[in-house]
């Protein structure tokens, strides 16, 4: 039994682990804790399933496998009636199907409704292959579903407690960051600290010259910092203009793109506060900037029709 719970991972052998021993390979399922071979007709999916993108391509893949080597890991299923419910191994599931198997070896377990989301949840929490944005749902399905606390789960899962806080953290982002996280667009590290900003046009602003430059995390903190004062370049052709400069060969493309201090003033406190007035004033993201001449140039920036109809309205009640 050790052996097997092994393969489990640490979770989610410990929410079976006060199961009974089980037989090799029994012809039919008898009592809850055994390995059997079940018919996979009397099989169906977990229908709160956390995962809900399933790689075609790589079942494909699996299902040549299980061709050629079988199933190395038996499913997790629980008994419902005549019926068995997936726990963990829906993958291997899909694959075996696609494979042309009639049965398929399953530990059997008996657990409550509960009991059994926490350990589908585990079992998918321990995957590898999840990207952070599932990671983040499923400590948030485990606190709000199961009842858990940060703590719990820190325990539970051998993680440390600010990994979960940070991770939870992921979900405060708008949908385009989520999904340029999920999509492996940007990393972590380059989105966390658009997380503290209160201001959702300044993130979203910010976020932009995160993907157009290609920054870095820590390029992304100094502009957090002072968004005001950066103004962004490729580092190519700083060295062009440098006649000191040195053979940059060895350079990675990450330190290649850069951000650079301003050469204009950083924005004086009422230069801030009156950007912020216009925000205000219009309804719509508006910027400005000061050249090294003390010269002010302010920006509208309008993503739509309304914006713009919105503006040219403003504009037509001033008089002149």
């Amino acid at each position: 039994m050790a052996k097997f719970q092994k393969g489990l991972g640490r979770g989610l052998g410990e929410l079976i682990q006060d199961n009974s021993t089980f037989t090799k390979k029994p012809e039919e399922v008898i009592n809850t804790g055994d390995v059997a071979n079940v018919d996979i007709s009397k099989i169906e999916p977990n229908p709160t399933q956390p995962r809900t993108d399933f790689d075609e391509e790589k079942i494909q893949e699996l299902s040549t496998s299980i061709k050629t080597l079988g199933i190395i890991q038996p499913l997790t299923l629980r008994k419902i009636g005549d019926k068995f419910q997936i726990i963990s191994g829906e993958r291997r599931y899909r694959a075996s199907k696609l494979a042309g198997l009639e049965k398929v070896p399953a530990y059997i377990t008996d657990v409550d409704d509960s009991t059994m989301l926490q350990m589908a949840l585990v079992e998918n929490i321990q995957r590898e292959d999840l990207n952070c944005i599932e990671v983040a749902l499923t400590y948030n399905r485990l606190i709000d579903e199961c009842k858990l606390t940060q703590e719990d789960l820190s325990s539970r899962l051998g993680k440390g407690r600010s990994t979960i806080t940070n991770s939870l953290r992921l979900l405060k982002l708008p949908d385009e960051m989520q999904a340029a996280l999920k999509n492996k667009v940007v990393t972590v590290g380059q989105i966390r600290p658009l997380i503290s900003l209160d201001d959702a046009d300044l993130q979203k602003s910010l976020f932009e010259k995160v993907l157009e430059y290609g920054l870095s995390a820590r390029q992304v903190e100094e502009l957090v910092k002072d968004p005001d004062g950066y103004v962004f370049g490729n580092q190519n052709n700083i060295d062009n203009q440098d006649n000191n400069s040195q053979d940059n060969s060895s350079e990675t493309d990450e330190s290649k793109k850069t951000m650079m201090k301003a050469v204009r003033p950083k924005l004086t406190d009422e230069q801030k506060q009156l950007k912020k007035n216009f925000t205000k004033k219009f309804a719509v993201p508006v910027d400005l900037k000061v050249d090294s001449k003390g010269a002010c140039k302010i920006t509208f920036n309008l993503k739509s029709q309304e914006d713009y109809n919105k503006i040219i309205d403003l504009l037509n009640k001033v008089e002149l």
